[in-house]
């Protein structure tokens, strides 16, 4: 989700320290974006958690099942141009 090969709590714990503690910017910020919105907020930490651990829906293409670039566009940026792909 943040431009790695993993996607687990780790990432929700990464964008809310980002978001609220003034922790380091994640490497993929379009990849941060859970919820496709354009923007890093509180929904998209809770769209990962929710998908982690209520079954709710998994955020959009690409995700943590599939790999490639972000269809959307938006001002968010990227160390990479795809994201959660294995190297």
């Amino acid at each position: 989700m943040l431009g790695e090969e993993t996607f687990d709590i780790s990432n929700a714990i990464h964008l809310l320290r980002y978001l609220f503690l003034d922790a380091a910017e994640p490497p993929c910020l379009d990849a941060a974006d859970a919820d496709d919105s354009g923007e890093l907020d509180l929904t998209d930490a809770l769209r990962v958690l929710g998908y982690l651990f209520l079954g709710a829906d998994a955020p959009p293409d690409p995700g943590p099942k599939t790999c490639g670039e972000d269809p959307t566009g938006d001002n968010l940026r990227c160390a990479t141009s795809t994201r959660g792909c294995p190297p």
